[in-house]
């Protein structure tokens, strides 16, 4: 007996099933799964295909970028997206650690003596950047085309849209690497030549790519900012609220009023904005809200 309870009663786990840590997290999923549900989004926002020519050319398309029916539905989506923007520009970093070029560079010394297995492994080094840089180019495309369709999310939509594209350096700078602009604006890797490049002169495409004011070092560095902004910075404090006051408050003629997502869930917008916190290690985050919901109750 501790306190007039019996051991076994905790035993039994007719207590511990109240805190067992693992049922409050698929909990917690199971509620975030089902919101994103009600939002109309899935974990992965875009999906990246690719089509090769004769030549060797990448033209990179997204093939799910999709408009969001509410301001809570854009800033899932424009996480993830930037998530992976992240992740991809990180391989390319030369600030990062493990980056492809650091790889490249060692398997390049290695094959200097001619030795067949440092050829083989240097040949696999540069396939790695070369898809490395493929995949990067595939997910700045998406990011770029995923804004331009969520620009009636807020103002501070487009402002996030040319703040990417000024990340992006001169269209000379993009020859250099391989690279060129398809009719739509966004960005178009040839593969061979851009592999043609890093064959003839390692060090400067690396710098390029990867070094102090690089393509990717410039916008992995600009996705990691964002996703430590505040939501209010992000969609310039007009974010959807469905309320047909708020829109009749605001002059028709402004661009940036069309913020009312047709399909929206009710109020779900507004809630989700209470709490919602754009950095990825805030306590807030639709995992974490629920589940500290939760501990609130009990305690």
């Amino acid at each position: 007996m501790v306190n007039g309870v019996s051991l076994n009663y905790y035993g039994n786990n007719s207590y511990g099933n109240m805190l067992n840590s693992n049922d409050w997290v698929n909990s917690a999923n199971d509620a975030t799964n089902k919101v994103k549900e009600d939002l109309g989004i899935s974990d992965s926002t875009s999906t990246n295909s690719s089509s090769s020519n004769k030549t060797g050319s990448t033209s990179s398309s997204s093939s799910n970028v999709y408009t969001a029916n509410s301001t809570s539905g854009f800033l899932m989506g424009y996480q993830n997206v930037l998530k992976d923007l992240e992740s991809s520009a990180a391989k390319l970093q030369t600030s990062q650690a493990n980056n492809v070029f650091q790889k490249y560079d060692a398997a390049l010394k290695k094959a200097a003596d001619g030795d067949e297995e440092a050829l083989k492994a240097l040949s696999k080094a540069e396939d790695d950047v070369v898809s490395s840089m493929k995949d990067f180019v595939d997910n700045l495309n998406s990011a770029i085309s995923y804004l331009k369709k969520n620009t009636g999310a807020g103002s501070g939509v487009s402002a996030q849209l040319d703040s990417l594209k000024r990340m992006i350096p001169s269209e000379k700078t993009l020859k250099a690497m391989g690279i060129s602009y398809n009719t739509d604006g966004t960005l178009k890797l040839d593969e061979d030549a851009f592999r043609e490049n890093l064959q003839k002169d390692p060090s400067f495409t690396k710098e390029l790519v990867g070094g102090q004011y690089g393509l990717a070092e410039r916008v992995g560095s600009k996705a990691t900012k964002v996703l430590d902004s505040s939501v209010d910075k992000i969609v310039g404090g007009n974010g959807s609220t469905n309320s047909s006051e708020s829109t009749s408050k605001t002059p028709s003629n402004s661009a940036a009023s069309s913020t009312t997502f047709p399909g929206s869930k009710g109020n779900m917008s507004d809630s989700f904005m209470q709490f919602a916190s754009f950095a990825r290690g805030g306590a807030y985050n639709l995992s974490n809200y629920y589940a500290v919901s939760m501990l609130n109750i009990l305690v």
